[in-house]
């Protein structure tokens, strides 16, 4: 009778550990995680996927980034509330409103579906975890950077894809948290780039024609590497010329590394995103599978100019995801 039960709850515990705690799936190939981004048609959401595709080879599972293709709460809405009434087993969502957005956290949450946060957190809602930058201190950090190259006084101009988004914002209180105490240093316009490439260059291209004397631009997300192109095809601004217009921001991509080896853009700082895509499918994945609770990670930032580009570029081709 003894040997019996022993066998019985050995059969028991191996059933068991085929029956994952998110909903049963018996086999982990059968799980469905989503990483949501804000607008995957910008070169930064192909940083992220890369982390999130490491992620699903990795694990074994059926896990992908989606998003919506524009900056607009409704369309990130709706991808979200189609994941939940297809039944996926965990969601996380890169938050462009935090107040549009957390009535669909809380809806996936009801639902059973375990929901965390990446790049841009909603923590006041029932997110389970979070992985990504602080975006006030990032935003603070560009505008250190910008002083220190530029100095006390200057003409500068900030500028966005997205104004309106959290993240945008947030970075951009940032800024001004530094930028407001050098009274000799004026903000000269603000500028939402949205829209196409082409359409946010053109309109960082009209706000330097109207400020041709501008000593400095801070982005605040997606148009610095656009400004530094500006730059290069005007041939003007140049970190070794007689009149530099010195430009921070955010992001490693390629384009943007090389700009800093010419001298076309001066500093930018990463937040890791392959880093985000990575852990918000590995912490879905670890909670469905072992009841492991999703915490908060800070990426911090990590900045690059002058001085470490070529370290950068270096690992870059190298093949390690810098970002």
């Amino acid at each position: 009778m003894g040997k019996k039960l022993v066998v019985l709850l050995i059969v028991v515990t191996m059933i068991a550990g085929l029956a994952f705690a998110g909903g049963g799936k018996e086999k982990k190939e059968e799980l469905e995680i989503a990483a949501v981004y804000m607008n995957i048609t910008v070169p930064f959401a192909g940083l992220i996927k890369q982390g999130v595709d490491a992620a699903a080879e990795e694990l074994g599972i059926n896990a992908y980034m989606t998003g919506a293709t524009d900056w607009t709460t409704e369309s990130q809405y709706k991808v979200i509330e189609d994941l939940i009434a297809k039944g996926v087993d965990g969601i996380s969502i890169a938050v462009l409103d935090i107040p549009g957005l957390t009535p669909v956290i809380e809806k996936g949450i009801e639902a059973g579906i375990p929901v965390t946060c990446f790049n841009v957190d909603a923590p006041d809602s029932s997110r389970m975890g979070f992985v990504g930058e602080d975006l006030f201190v990032a935003g603070a950090e560009t505008a250190k950077t910008l002083i220190e190259y530029m100095g006390e006084e200057g003409q500068v101009i900030v500028s966005s894809v997205a104004i309106g988004a959290i993240w945008s914002i947030k970075r951009q209180q940032g800024v001004m948290s530094v930028l407001d105490n050098y009274p000799g240093i004026e903000v000269v316009e603000i500028v939402n780039a949205d829209g196409s490439e082409q359409e946010a260059y053109a309109a960082l291209e009209n706000a330097l024609l109207a400020h041709p004397e501008v000593d400095g631009m801070v982005s605040l997300g997606g148009t610095q590497y656009l400004w530094g192109r500006l730059l290069a095809n005007k041939g003007i601004g140049n970190l070794n010329s007689d009149k530099p217009i010195y430009n921070t921001g955010h992001d490693l991509y390629e384009e943007k590394l090389l700009q800093i080896q010419d001298g076309w853009s001066t500093a930018a700082f990463g937040q890791d995103p392959y880093k985000q895509g990575y852990l918000a499918i590995k912490q879905l994945y670890e909670y469905i599978t072992e009841g492991k609770k999703p915490t908060v990670v800070d990426t911090g930032v990590v900045r690059v100019d002058e001085s470490n580009v070529a370290d950068y570029l270096k690992r870059l081709a190298d093949g390690e995801p810098v970002g």
